[in-house]
Protein backbone atom coordinates (compact mmCIF):
# COMPACT_ATOMS: atom_id res chain seq x y z
CA UNK A 1 0.00 0.00 0.00
CA UNK A 2 1.73 3.17 -1.03
CA UNK A 3 1.91 6.79 1.22
CA UNK A 4 -1.45 8.33 0.44
CA UNK A 5 -3.54 4.95 0.55
CA UNK A 6 -2.29 4.19 3.53
CA UNK A 7 -2.88 7.73 4.66
CA UNK A 8 -6.42 7.82 3.27
CA UNK A 9 -6.67 4.26 5.80
CA UNK A 10 -5.42 5.74 9.12
CA UNK A 11 -7.48 8.75 8.21
CA UNK A 12 -10.55 6.64 7.93
CA UNK A 13 -9.71 4.76 10.80
CA UNK A 14 -9.13 8.51 13.39
CA UNK A 15 -12.13 10.11 12.00
CA UNK A 16 -14.38 7.29 12.80
CA UNK A 17 -13.33 6.76 15.86
CA UNK A 18 -12.02 10.70 17.04
CA UNK A 19 -14.02 12.61 14.66
CA UNK A 20 -12.73 15.42 12.20
CA UNK A 21 -12.32 17.69 15.08
CA UNK A 22 -10.54 15.29 17.12
CA UNK A 23 -7.60 14.14 14.68
CA UNK A 24 -4.81 15.69 14.28
CA UNK A 25 -2.97 15.89 11.19
CA UNK A 26 0.23 15.12 13.36
CA UNK A 27 -1.49 11.48 14.19
CA UNK A 28 -2.19 10.36 10.97
CA UNK A 29 1.09 11.33 10.27
CA UNK A 30 2.42 9.37 13.17
CA UNK A 31 0.62 6.24 12.87
CA UNK A 32 1.11 6.00 9.36
CA UNK A 33 4.69 6.27 9.94
CA UNK A 34 5.45 9.16 7.54
CA UNK A 35 6.30 13.30 8.59
CA UNK A 36 3.82 15.40 8.91
CA UNK A 37 5.38 17.21 5.85
CA UNK A 38 5.01 14.21 3.84
CA UNK A 39 1.33 13.98 4.76
CA UNK A 40 1.05 17.37 3.34
CA UNK A 41 2.78 16.74 0.39
CA UNK A 42 -0.27 14.27 -0.70
CA UNK A 43 -3.01 16.14 1.31
CA UNK A 44 -2.17 19.97 1.64
CA UNK A 45 -4.86 20.60 4.63
CA UNK A 46 -6.81 18.45 7.05
CA UNK A 47 -10.21 19.48 4.78
CA UNK A 48 -8.34 17.98 1.47
CA UNK A 49 -7.57 14.30 3.50
CA UNK A 50 -11.29 14.52 4.68
CA UNK A 51 -12.57 15.11 1.25
CA UNK A 52 -10.36 12.42 -0.21
CA UNK A 53 -11.15 9.94 2.27
CA UNK A 54 -14.88 10.18 1.64
CA UNK A 55 -14.57 10.84 -2.11
CA UNK A 56 -13.39 7.26 -1.91
CA UNK A 57 -16.13 5.73 -0.68
CA UNK A 58 -18.96 7.59 -2.46
CA UNK A 59 -16.43 6.93 -5.14
CA UNK A 60 -16.72 3.11 -5.17
CA UNK A 61 -20.54 3.31 -5.48
CA UNK A 62 -20.26 5.58 -8.73
CA UNK A 63 -18.46 3.06 -10.63
CA UNK A 64 -19.39 -0.17 -9.03
CA UNK A 65 -23.06 0.16 -8.95
CA UNK A 66 -23.75 0.98 -12.28
CA UNK A 67 -21.66 -1.74 -13.97
CA UNK A 68 -23.43 -3.96 -11.41
CA UNK A 69 -26.81 -3.13 -12.63
CA UNK A 70 -25.28 -3.65 -16.16
CA UNK A 71 -24.22 -7.04 -15.35
CA UNK A 72 -27.18 -8.86 -13.44
CA UNK A 73 -30.29 -8.43 -15.49
CA UNK A 74 -33.09 -10.61 -13.06
CA UNK A 75 -34.39 -8.59 -10.35
CA UNK A 76 -33.64 -10.48 -7.81
CA UNK A 77 -30.17 -11.03 -8.96
CA UNK A 78 -29.86 -7.77 -9.35
CA UNK A 79 -31.56 -7.23 -5.28
CA UNK A 80 -28.68 -9.44 -4.15
CA UNK A 81 -26.06 -8.29 -6.21
CA UNK A 82 -26.48 -4.74 -4.75
CA UNK A 83 -27.09 -5.71 -1.23
CA UNK A 84 -24.12 -7.77 -1.18
CA UNK A 85 -21.90 -4.79 -2.45
CA UNK A 86 -22.92 -2.80 0.05
CA UNK A 87 -22.59 -5.11 3.22
CA UNK A 88 -19.30 -6.28 1.59
CA UNK A 89 -18.02 -2.70 1.37
CA UNK A 90 -18.47 -1.75 4.39
CA UNK A 91 -17.42 -5.25 5.96
CA UNK A 92 -14.16 -4.77 4.60
CA UNK A 93 -13.71 -1.79 6.73
CA UNK A 94 -16.44 -1.17 9.57
CA UNK A 95 -14.27 2.16 10.28
CA UNK A 96 -15.85 3.53 6.73
CA UNK A 97 -19.34 2.94 8.22
CA UNK A 98 -18.80 4.73 11.21
CA UNK A 99 -17.17 7.15 9.56
CA UNK A 100 -20.72 8.12 7.53
CA UNK A 101 -22.87 8.10 10.64
CA UNK A 102 -20.18 10.22 12.60
CA UNK A 103 -20.06 12.92 9.56
CA UNK A 104 -23.97 12.60 9.11
CA UNK A 105 -23.98 13.91 12.45
CA UNK A 106 -20.59 16.03 12.87
CA UNK A 107 -21.03 17.96 9.52
CA UNK A 108 -24.40 17.71 8.06
CA UNK A 109 -23.83 20.71 5.92
CA UNK A 110 -20.87 19.27 4.30
CA UNK A 111 -22.75 15.69 3.69
CA UNK A 112 -25.81 17.26 2.53
CA UNK A 113 -23.94 18.53 -0.56
CA UNK A 114 -21.52 15.65 -1.10
CA UNK A 115 -24.93 13.16 -0.58
CA UNK A 116 -26.58 15.31 -2.94
CA UNK A 117 -23.74 15.06 -5.56
CA UNK A 118 -22.84 11.31 -4.75
CA UNK A 119 -25.78 8.84 -3.49
CA UNK A 120 -28.77 11.22 -5.23
CA UNK A 121 -27.88 10.20 -8.72
CA UNK A 122 -27.61 6.34 -8.25
CA UNK A 123 -30.91 6.69 -5.55
CA UNK A 124 -32.56 7.57 -8.84
CA UNK A 125 -31.01 4.62 -10.89
CA UNK A 126 -32.01 1.77 -8.68
CA UNK A 127 -35.10 3.73 -8.10
CA UNK A 128 -35.93 2.94 -11.72
CA UNK A 129 -34.68 -0.45 -11.51
CA UNK A 130 -37.71 -1.26 -8.29
CA UNK A 131 -40.05 0.52 -10.76
CA UNK A 132 -38.97 -2.35 -13.72
CA UNK A 133 -39.63 -5.25 -10.73
CA UNK A 134 -43.09 -3.08 -9.88
CA UNK A 135 -44.33 -3.40 -13.53
CA UNK A 136 -43.47 -7.29 -14.00
CA UNK A 137 -45.15 -7.64 -10.69
CA UNK A 138 -42.42 -9.08 -8.85
CA UNK A 139 -41.75 -5.72 -6.32
CA UNK A 140 -44.49 -4.64 -3.72
CA UNK A 141 -46.45 -1.90 -5.89
CA UNK A 142 -46.74 0.06 -2.44
CA UNK A 143 -43.21 -0.21 -2.11
CA UNK A 144 -41.81 3.48 -3.01
CA UNK A 145 -38.21 2.89 -4.78
CA UNK A 146 -36.26 6.28 -3.91
CA UNK A 147 -37.07 5.77 -0.38
CA UNK A 148 -36.63 1.60 -0.12
CA UNK A 149 -32.87 2.28 -1.41
CA UNK A 150 -32.09 5.12 0.81
CA UNK A 151 -33.44 3.00 3.85
CA UNK A 152 -31.49 0.17 2.96
CA UNK A 153 -28.54 2.36 2.48
CA UNK A 154 -29.11 3.78 5.66
CA UNK A 155 -29.85 0.61 7.62
CA UNK A 156 -27.12 -1.38 6.20
CA UNK A 157 -24.74 2.30 7.84
CA UNK A 158 -26.20 1.44 11.09
CA UNK A 159 -25.75 -2.14 11.69
CA UNK A 160 -22.62 -2.26 10.35
CA UNK A 161 -21.07 0.67 12.87
CA UNK A 162 -22.52 -0.74 15.55
CA UNK A 163 -21.83 -4.83 14.89
CA UNK A 164 -19.95 -4.89 17.92
CA UNK A 165 -22.27 -3.64 20.02
CA UNK A 166 -25.21 -5.53 18.46
CA UNK A 167 -23.12 -8.78 18.55
CA UNK A 168 -23.01 -8.13 22.49
CA UNK A 169 -27.02 -7.32 22.89
CA UNK A 170 -27.01 -10.94 21.17
CA UNK A 171 -24.92 -12.85 24.12
CA UNK A 172 -21.58 -12.36 22.50
CA UNK A 173 -18.65 -11.77 25.06
CA UNK A 174 -15.91 -9.11 24.40
CA UNK A 175 -13.85 -11.28 22.16
CA UNK A 176 -10.85 -12.39 24.27
CA UNK A 177 -10.73 -16.06 23.52
CA UNK A 178 -10.66 -17.77 20.51
CA UNK A 179 -14.25 -19.26 21.54
CA UNK A 180 -15.53 -15.39 22.29
CA UNK A 181 -14.02 -14.55 18.77
CA UNK A 182 -15.81 -17.08 16.84
CA UNK A 183 -19.07 -16.29 18.99
CA UNK A 184 -18.39 -12.69 18.66
CA UNK A 185 -18.33 -13.59 14.66
CA UNK A 186 -21.27 -15.54 14.36
CA UNK A 187 -23.12 -12.91 15.95
CA UNK A 188 -22.48 -10.36 13.37
CA UNK A 189 -22.91 -12.91 11.09
CA UNK A 190 -26.76 -12.81 12.50
CA UNK A 191 -27.37 -9.23 12.36
CA UNK A 192 -26.21 -9.26 8.46
CA UNK A 193 -28.45 -12.45 7.63
CA UNK A 194 -31.55 -10.85 9.47
CA UNK A 195 -30.96 -7.28 7.98
CA UNK A 196 -30.41 -9.08 4.34
CA UNK A 197 -33.36 -11.02 4.69
CA UNK A 198 -35.96 -7.94 6.12
CA UNK A 199 -34.87 -5.85 2.68
CA UNK A 200 -35.30 -8.54 0.17
CA UNK A 201 -38.88 -9.51 2.22
CA UNK A 202 -39.92 -5.54 2.14
CA UNK A 203 -39.44 -5.68 -1.64
CA UNK A 204 -40.41 -8.73 -3.49
CA UNK A 205 -43.56 -10.14 -3.58
CA UNK A 206 -44.20 -13.76 -2.41
CA UNK A 207 -43.33 -16.26 -5.87
CA UNK A 208 -47.02 -17.44 -5.38
CA UNK A 209 -48.36 -14.08 -5.37
CA UNK A 210 -46.15 -13.31 -8.00
CA UNK A 211 -46.64 -15.82 -10.10
CA UNK A 212 -50.37 -15.24 -10.22
CA UNK A 213 -50.18 -11.69 -10.82
CA UNK A 214 -48.26 -12.31 -13.71
CA UNK A 215 -50.54 -15.15 -14.81
CA UNK A 216 -53.64 -12.41 -14.87
CA UNK A 217 -51.80 -9.93 -16.48
CA UNK A 218 -50.76 -12.73 -19.48
CA UNK A 219 -54.66 -14.19 -19.44
CA UNK A 220 -55.92 -10.19 -19.69
CA UNK A 221 -56.61 -9.44 -23.35
CA UNK A 222 -54.70 -6.50 -25.27
CA UNK A 223 -56.68 -3.34 -24.72
CA UNK A 224 -58.99 -4.23 -22.04
CA UNK A 225 -59.33 -4.66 -18.33
CA UNK A 226 -58.97 -8.07 -16.17
CA UNK A 227 -62.40 -8.94 -14.76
Amino acid sequence: MDNPAQIRAVATELFASLGYEGTSLQAIAERVGVTKQTLLYHYPSKEALRRAVLDQVFGHFRTRLPQMLEAVTSGQGRFEALTRELLQFFEADPHRARLLMRELLDNPDGMRRMLGDNLRPWLLLVGQYVRQGQEAGMIHADADPEAYVLNVVVSVLATLAMLPIGAHLLGAEAPVSKEDKAAASEAQARQVRELFRMHRTALFMPRASAAKKNRAGANTPAGGNER
